[in-house]
């Protein structure tokens, strides 16, 4: 057992024991020093035998599960392809609420302000119809490249990622159907997953983080659709970052607030607060009482009937500024896709070539001229500038769009991680194969890349995302 307990910052234990009963507080106490739950959530769209031994459902996710004992993740080939995400169980609470509050049987667009590193973008976007959008945000350059991986790993393109301020977004008036806000925040509720998070905590980290989220809820809110659904979470318990928060957006009067259905079995606590005659029910997650780490939840309906016609403004010559690639080129593209005619494409200033749903062209052209755009779909490549033929990319390979006449190799566990360390395989050609691109895949799904040549494969996994560790 670890003694966690015995290292807390003191101004926080003299906080938490007025916010708890005294029996609570030592019952906190008691489990901050015990084990930390270990759960995964499978991707519905790459269904696949995930060999875990001893696991049991996590009741709020109809698609996740706790695991008994903590496994290396990085011996197991499925995590790499995007079979499933490894995601603390408290914060896909968040599949409760979405399920019974968004409009997910709609064609809808949703934006997750505070992307980083990706659980609950995917966890979204398994949620939603083919034909809606999700926009993932992360401001910090450095945490939108897991971000952008786990995204990939998911497979489908119908994601864009986004580098903004959330005042940024305000000027998309009324854009959004859904916006999930996971606060930036003190992390108190990950003071047993990382010890480091005590170390780092403060009360003027607490009144920093609140700072940030007054400035969230002042501006994100414009960006969403009367009619439309708001989600603010926060994986710490200070009342500065969370009910604090829940009184300022009631006091802004354009929301109702919403409850989020649950069985008292699951130990999550209610948190009421009042403002100006409403009440705003807030959902606490603490260790002793719910299988997994702090979380505060409270979702919110925007008052009034959703408008006609959006109200940003944003120069239509702007929006015609951003070229797709042409007609010709685009032809050649599309066969190396399913149903390649319900895309477009675009080429950036790398030249690497990008796959966009057609229903999320104009979209994509907004969000490029009034946010910093990040990543956008599936990359497809880049053309060989000598016959202009495309060097595919690592990204189309994992993707749920590649077309299925694409030659494959399926591999046993061995070759598979030796395919993931970029070393030599078992398997030297691929049947019927001279020459040209194929997928390597696992239990059935897609690894990567490799190259045939009349004699060997070369081997076209990333370098960046090479595993290292010696399995």
């Amino acid at each position: 057992m670890a003694n966690r307990s015995e290292n807390l910052p003191k101004k926080f234990t003299d906080r938490l024991s007025g916010q708890l009963s005294a029996e609570d507080f030592e019952s906190f106490k008691e489990a901050i020093d015990g084990d930390v739950p270990v759960s995964y959530r499978v991707n519905p769209f790459k269904p696949a035998e995930i060999e875990f031994s001893d696991t049991t459902p996590v009741p709020w996710c109809d698609e996740a599960r706790y695991i008994a004992k903590r496994p290396s993740f990085a011996e197991d080939p499925l995590i790499f392809a995007g079979a499933y995400y490894v995601q603390e169980a408290s914060s896909m609470f968040l599949w409760k609420a979405l399920t019974q509050h968004a409009p997910l049987d709609k064609d809808i667009k949703v934006l997750d302000l505070c992307a980083a590193p990706g659980g609950k973008s995917t966890l979204i976007n398994s949620l939603l119809t083919e034909k809606s959008m999700l926009v993932s945000n992360e401001i910090v350059g450095k945490r939108s490249l897991p971000l952008i991986d786990n995204l990939v790993r998911w497979g489908n393109p119908n994601t864009i990622v986004t580098g903004n301020y959330a005042e940024s977004f305000a000027q998309l008036r009324e854009y959004f159907d859904v916006i999930v806000t996971d606060a930036p925040c003190s992390g108190e509720g990950m003071f047993r997953k990382d010890p480091k998070a005590a170390d780092l905590w403060s009360p003027s980290l607490v009144e920093s983080c609140a700072n940030v989220q007054i400035d969230i809820v002042n501006h994100i809110p414009r960006a969403l659709k009367m009619g439309g659904l708001y989600i603010y979470s926060t994986c710490t318990f200070a009342p500065e970052e969370n009910e604090q928060r829940l009184e300022q957006i009631l006091d802004t009067g354009e929301f109702e607030p919403l409850e989020v259905d649950f069985d008292p079995a699951w130990g999550i606590t209610k948190i009421e607060v009042e403002k100006n005659g409403e009440k705003a029910t807030g959902y606490r997650f603490i260790f002793h009482k719910t299988k997994g780490e702090g979380l505060f939840l409270a979702a919110f309906r925007k008052k009034g009937e959703e408008a006609r016609t959006q109200k940003f403004s944003i120069s239509p010559k702007k929006i015609k500024s951003i070229f797709m690639v042409r007609k010709r080129e685009s032809e050649d593209l599309r066969k190396w896709l399913k149903n390649g005619k319900d895309y477009e494409f675009y080429q950036d200033d790398r030249e690497e070539v990008f796959a966009i749903p057609s229903h999320m062209v104009q979209d994509f052209k907004i969000l490029t001229v009034s946010q910093k755009v990040r990543h956008q779909g599936i990359k497809m490549g880049r053309f060989n500038k000598k016959n202009n033929e495309l060097i595919p990319d690592h990204e189309l390979a994992v993707s749920n769009i590649v077309a299925e006449n694409i030659p494959r190799q399926e591999v046993e566990y061995r070759d598979a991680i030796n395919f993931l360390k970029k070393q030599e395989m078992s398997i030297r050609s691929i049947e019927g194969v001279k020459k040209g691109w194929a997928i390597i895949t696992y239990k059935g799904l897609a690894l990567g890349w490799v190259k045939a040549l009349p004699n060997r494969l070369n081997n076209y996994y990333p370098s960046e995302l090479r595993l290292r560790k010696d399995v």
